[in-house]
């Protein structure tokens, strides 16, 4: 195939709507099919809609399934820690308090 028939055939191309550019001895397995605008009734594009917001609301739902079962663990966690810490505060001032008597009877001994 030579140069100047290949520019003739993408100019060709250019100019057709839809193009569809292949060698001249393929054309026949290709057939062209212009896309027709398809009009809806208002009840089948709210039947779209609520469909689309329908999925959306699942995913909505989905992920704060995922969301809650990461969360409440990790803040049952939290919690505990918090409870352990506080009682820990607790057991070591009860250590100081004891220690503090038992330095100011030995001091007064003395």
């Amino acid at each position: 195939m030579d140069t100047p028939y290949i520019g003739r055939l993408l100019e060709r191309a250019s100019r057709d709507e839809p193009s569809y550019i292949c060698l001249p001895e393929h054309a026949s397995s290709f057939t062209q099919t212009k896309l027709v605008p398809e009009i809806y009734t208002k009840d089948e594009i709210n039947e779209m809609f609520y469909g689309i917001c329908g999925d959306q609301e699942k995913n909505k739902e989905d992920f704060q399934m995922k969301l809650d079962g990461v969360y409440y663990p990790l803040n049952d966690s939290i919690i505990w820690l918090t409870n352990c810490m506080e009682e820990m505060r607790q057991d070591i001032a009860r250590i100081q308090r004891a220690n503090d008597v038992s330095r100011s009877i030995s001091i007064d001994r003395h």
